[in-house]
């Protein structure tokens, strides 16, 4: 892979992170948004609205203490007397006179007793501040008292309420005069009344508020209040309604909106806290790639380019860790031990078997073990190019370097990022392929033990399951992948009197003669591989391709020296071999063909246990 392609790929992986982390930021905000800032706002609503109540409860307590005030007068027997016109000067000396402190010690503004039929019999109305008298404000509200409704024949206690005048807004209570256990005919009321002081109530109340007065046309209060939100306040509202129960006044209240502007900065510092953490992961992830993945790769691929060029695979060192990487190179090692071996093995066996011709296949069968392993370093050596791991080093020397402009270093960084994926993808790989290395190498070598034993014509037999046998031979024969050739099993087994590893290389050396039969014919074919145990003696493995088949006159003689299967000959040592390899096992190989074109079927029989035990006795 070049390393463009390479780029290519980091700049998807990057992408993709950044969409994760787009993603990511978004969900946060949304549900900071949806959960969180909600909060605030209910908070600020309930808030607004204490508010508003706060306002209300504060008019309620004035008008309370004016009715209490009232009431002390109006029920009273003397009162009872006085709106009747009896013992008027003495009630008035003792009670009412000066006229200033009258008002002033009830806290009021304004104090009127009216007989039966709303007459003033003694009214008082004075500002408490200049203790000047308040002109005409006392027959106005004789007049009210008079016209209103809802304040004549009312039940024994005092109405209280707002209502307005020449003087502005009042707070007013009117009660009837009756005996002092309240009983009696209503003989006249008692009012007193309050300026409305609104800054008073601000003070108070802590509440800003103001009271306005409403258009013409405006119906009965429900009561309810009304909230409007704007960018930096709430603003509630509700109705008023004068004593006589009739909407007066529209109350309107003002709450800062402080809760849900320090919600949102909460919000907006969440956000930002998760972006440095975001930062400061990348940087931890960055020292990371180095010290623990880049680096060793880059060692680790050094040591394979080494082993790849030199006559002696040596153990690398890269396995203090316990990761991945550690398993690879210890998985190397295994396999340098192994191939090592396997290599003075083949050496030993050549030399002291003197045989020519035993050597000849014995490097033949090897040849077909190796495919494997050549085939797995190969991909090895693929999967971590040297353009790509140069570009990685480049890039993480200009990340640490002081004068990387932070522009670049963000480019760097997530070209980083995306490379660990791959790095990590291809050590994965890797260690798979080591897997297939081992398995490969252990097959070679347990064939170069048994063939140092055939040899000395020492070779043990016993009860073997074909089917594995079958798959592990599949398995190994990498050409039959290589060149999309489908392969068929049986899925049933038997067993065979044989030495499994020698069967496994008899196996082996047949399927690639018949990959290759099939890859002359076309670019894909079929080889199916048939178990006969219908007989009682014998066990028949028919190995059949849709190859480039054999022409009847060189059936018979393919098993011998120098001979071949194909077409265009080769060396012709594999067949050979199989054919002596299965007579020491006791059995017999087989060759027919229907001619060229036709493919051509390998069969190979050998005994059964139980015959081999019959034949023992």
């Amino acid at each position: 892979m070049s390393g463009v392609e390479a780029l290519r790929i980091a700049s998807k992986l990057n992408a993709a992170l950044v969409g994760v982390l787009a993603c990511g930021t978004l969900a946060a905000f949304l549900v900071l948004e949806t959960t969180i800032k909600p909060r605030f706002d209910e908070i600020e609503r309930a808030n607004a609205f204490l508010n508003h109540a706060r306002v209300v409860d504060a008019l309620n307590a004035a008008t309370e203490k004016l009715q209490t005030a009232t009431q002390d007068y109006a029920f009273w027997d003397e009162t009872y007397r006085f709106v009747q016109g009896q013992n008027t000067a003495d009630f008035v000396k003792s009670n009412l006179e000066p006229q200033f402190k009258a008002v002033e010690n009830l806290g009021v503004n304004i104090l009127i007793f009216l007989d039966e039929s709303n007459k003033i019999q003694w009214g008082a109305a004075f500002n408490l501040e200049t203790q000047e008298p308040l002109p005409g404000v006392l027959d106005e509200l004789a007049t009210f008292s008079k016209a209103h409704p809802n304040v004549n024949g009312q039940a024994p206690f005092a109405k209280r309420g707002l209502v307005r005048s020449s003087q502005g807004l009042l707070l007013i209570s009117i009660a009837p005069v009756l005996k002092s256990d309240r009983t009696g005919i209503p003989m006249g009321r008692v009012i007193s009344a309050k300026k409305l002081d609104m800054d008073g109530l601000r003070q108070l109340t802590g509440v800003n508020f103001s009271i306005e007065n409403l258009p013409p046309g405006v119906g009965r209060a429900e009561g309810d209040i009304a909230i409007e939100s704007l960018t930096d306040k709430l603003l509630t509202s509700s109705l008023i309604d004068d004593v006589g129960g009739n909407p007066l006044v529209k109350l309107a209240v003002t709450s800062p909106r402080d809760v849900s502007h320090a919600g949102a900065a909460a919000i907006r510092s969440a956000l930002l806290l998760m972006a440095i953490a975001f930062l400061i992961g990348n940087f931890v992830l960055w020292v990371f790639l180095r010290r623990s993945v880049v680096n060793r790769i880059e060692a680790l691929k050094s040591h394979f380019a080494s082993a790849g060029t030199s006559g002696t695979i040596q153990r690398t060192s890269l396995t203090s860790s316990d990761d991945e990487i550690a398993e690879l190179a210890s998985s190397f090692n295994a396999m340098a031990e192994q191939v090592n071996h396997l290599r003075d093995a083949l050496a030993d066996s050549a030399y002291l078997a003197g045989l020519s011709e035993w050597a000849a296949g014995t490097l033949h069968n090897v040849r077909n073990g190796l495919a494997p392993i050549t085939a797995a370093a190969w991909k090895i050596e693929k999967s971590y190019p040297t353009s790509w791991l140069d570009k990685v080093s480049m890039a993480t020397s200009e990340y640490a370097a002081q004068a990387t402009p932070d522009d670049r270093r963000e480019k760097l960084n997530a070209y980083l990022v995306g490379s660990a994926g791959k790095l990590e993808q291809s050590a994965r790989e890797t260690l798979l392929l080591v897997a297939e290395l081992n398995t490969a190498s252990r097959n070679v070598i347990d064939m170069v033990s048994e063939f140092e034993r055939y040899a000395t014509r020492k070779v043990d037999v016993e009860p073997t399951d074909l089917l594995p046998l079958i798959r592990s031979s599949v398995s190994a024969t990498t050409l039959l992948a290589e060149r999309n050739i489908a392969v068929v099993i049986p899925a049933l087994t038997s067993s065979v009197l044989a030495n499994g590893i020698i069967l496994r290389q008899i196996l082996t050396n047949v399927l690639v003669n018949a990959a290759e039969a099939v890859h002359a014919q076309s670019q894909s074919g079929r080889v199916d591989v048939v178990i006969d145990d219908s007989s009682s003696d014998v066990v028949r493995i028919a190995i059949r391709d849709n190859g480039e088949g054999i022409a009847h006159d060189r059936l018979a003689a393919i098993f011998q020296k120098g001979e071949s299967t194909r077409l265009a000959r080769s060396g012709g040592l594999g067949l050979h071999w199989c054919a002596n390899a299965i007579k020491l096992l006791g059995g017999s190989i087989a060759a027919s063909s229907d001619g060229i074109g036709h493919g051509t079927t390998i069969t190979i029989e050998l005994l059964k246990p139980s015959e081999f035990k019959r034949k023992a006795a």
